[in-house]
């Protein structure tokens, strides 16, 4: 597996907790204007986010990808799948659908978590590490233009 964000200086964890939480806050609000009803948001690793649409409850894990700008596009969407040694992201998210957004490229994509895992399953993804120091975090790399049929995708 290759090494990312090896400048970890680079990367912050608790800073970066803060700009996830606001991109949460930005999908939730998203949604709500596309009809859905906040129900309430979550703080463990099961999923992020609790929304409602007609009495239907559905949950969401939400990624915000704070590095991704249009200068140091890489082209790839990055899934966590293990972090100190164990298990995280979408190993042990019960979310329904997986939620990834971009900021800077004022995109949204989302995928059903079962479709999402069943495309990891049927490719060979390239798998790198990264994350705060000590995390070793390891996450697949999707290439967006490759795979985008796969997702929803929403401008902002």
């Amino acid at each position: 597996m290759k090494k990312v964000f090896e400048e970890s200086g680079n990367y912050n964890f608790k800073k970066d907790i803060i700009t996830g939480e606001h991109g949460e806050d930005f999908v939730r609000d998203f949604m709500i204007n596309k009809g859905y009803d906040f129900v309430s948001d979550n703080k463990d690793n099961k999923y992020d986010l609790l929304m409602s649409f007609e009495e239907r409850e559905i949950k969401y894990e939400v990624k915000t990808d704070v590095l991704l700008s249009p200068q140091n596009d890489t082209g790839n969407i990055v899934v966590e799948f293990e972090s100190r040694g164990k298990p995280s992201g979408i190993s042990v998210s019960e979310a329904e659908y997986y939620v990834y957004y971009m900021p800077k490229l004022n995109e949204i994509w989302n995928i059903k978590m079962d479709d999402l895992k069943n495309l990891i399953e049927s490719n060979n993804f390239k798998e790198v590490v990264g994350g705060d120091e000590g995390s070793d975090t390891k996450m697949y790399l999707i290439n967006r233009r490759r795979y985008k049929n796969h997702f929803r995708i929403h401008k902002t």
